[in-house]
């Protein structure tokens, strides 16, 4: 049986597209050497000078979802980069973020019209979404992308993130009788992009916050992630 998906429009997305090319853009044109920021008073290179170095780290990380009343996902994305420069860097990342429920009633699961008006729709026909008994909600991201870092001073700093994911779902639930439900699944391939704040605590460490917009979920549905992490360079 084939299924389909709503999808519902975004046309603020072309405006934050060109919003955000125009400001990594601006980044990518000021002096992108770390040795410009200024040497220490007693002329070593300052904490901040990356430049050359790979990077791996952990982020935490909580996504929500617009488009559907669909449970936020929690969890983490394992991160991998290489500066090249102390203002710019190519990231690839995963996320793997996650919701379950074994105590589900009417509306207190968090499942949206998008879900079952699909999986019922189709499936059993009902005009309500049934009570349940359980639920899983996974979803991940893989991603690449451009990090535009600008100096506030020798250790902190401000980011711009643009560059491409595909994200995936998988929904499936139970009935108050304990038999399976309808699973709903998809993925898709978007844009992405995010803002951030980092500052360098010293011997390679690097503190970071994030807030991003990954695009569509599957059609109609966006995520957005907010992440709190850390990166080592090496």
């Amino acid at each position: 049986m084939s299924d389909s998906l709503t999808v519902i429009p975004n046309n603020g997305s072309t405006v934050k597209n060109l919003v955000a090319i125009a400001l990594l853009s601006v980044l990518m044109t000021c002096p992108a050497t770390a040795d410009e920021f200024g040497d220490d008073f007693d002329g070593s290179p300052v904490s901040t000078d990356l430049s050359g170095k790979f990077y791996i780290g952990v982020d935490i990380a909580s996504a929500t979802f617009s488009g559907s009343i669909y449970p936020s996902t929690s969890g983490l994305r394992i991160v991998g980069g290489y500066n090249i420069s102390s203002m710019f860097a190519v990231e690839a990342g995963y996320a793997m973020l996650s919701s379950s429920s074994n105590s589900c009633d009417y509306g207190g699961c968090g499942y949206g019209g998008y879900g079952y008006g699909y999986g019922y729709g189709y499936g059993y026909g009902y005009g309500y979404p049934p009570v349940l008994a359980s639920y899983s909600f996974d979803t991940n991201s893989l991603q690449l992308a451009a990090v535009g870092s600008y100096p506030i001073n020798d250790a902190a700093s401000v980011s711009l993130k643009l560059g491409v994911d595909r994200n995936s779902m998988n929904y499936s639930s139970t009935d108050n009788s304990g038999n399976p439900l309808p699973t709903i699944s998809g993925s898709k391939n978007n844009r992405m992009y995010g803002i951030g704040g980092q500052y360098d605590v010293g011997n390679g460490i690097v503190i970071r916050m994030q807030y991003e917009d990954l695009g569509e979920l599957v059609p109609g549905i966006s995520m957005r992630m907010i992440s709190l992490g850390g990166v080592y360079n090496f």
